[in-house]
């Protein structure tokens, strides 16, 4: 994730406050973090804390929103650049390399203190893929196509916290194309009437 604004220094304090966030985001929920524990941890005063945010949960906020920003904007050339539901292999690469690359904010959103940050990954992922899909299956209701991104997602969402926790872990390109194969296996389910 980039780190926007100010100068150098800024950015480094950024960094070193959203890093150590993190860490004590793995050990507890956000609602045990305060802003004294993340001075400490993060090696910086209150006042500096304060001139960036307003409490940690607007960290949080202003943590998730970036993330879900640069992950939809992936999202969509993914999926702008797909000619066919062939194309689901390239757009999961993308979707699970970009996630790979933001483990710790994926595990923080993906949470389980954190359903209003996961609802917001979900929904945001639905409106792109409803949108999508309705220009490759034109015949298909927004219902069913609803429906189809609920479940898959869902699938993926529980076989990506799993990739997340596992110690020992294939390549983010072998998991994406294993998560591929079970999406195109399951458009067919589009295709036909039902």
């Amino acid at each position: 994730m980039n780190i926007e604004g100010g100068d150098l220094r800024v950015r480094m304090t950024k960094r070193m406050l959203i890093d150590a966030f993190l860490r004590l985001r793995k050990e507890k929920p956000l609602r045990k973090i305060t802003v004294s524990e993340l001075c400490e941890q993060a090696g910086v005063g209150r006042g500096t804390f304060y001139a960036h945010y307003q409490d940690v949960y607007d960290l949080n906020e202003k943590l998730e929103t970036q993330f879900l920003e640069e992950f939809s904007a992936a999202l969509r050339d993914a999926l702008e650049h797909q000619e066919n539901i062939q194309s689901a292999r390239r757009v999961c690469r993308v979707v699970f390399t970009k996630l790979a690359e933001n483990e710790q904010l994926c595990g923080l959103l993906l949470s389980s203190d954190n359903a209003e940050g996961a609802m917001r990954f979900i929904d945001l992922g639905g409106k792109l893929c409803v949108e999508y899909y309705g220009k490759i299956f034109g015949g298909v209701p927004p219902e069913r196509l609803k429906d189809f991104y609920r479940f898959v997602s869902s699938g993926c969402i529980a076989c990506l916290k799993e990739w997340l926790r596992a110690a020992s872990r294939p390549p983010v390109e072998q998991f994406a194309d294993e998560m591929s194969e079970f999406i195109s296996k399951g458009v067919r389910s589009l295709l036909t009437k039902g």
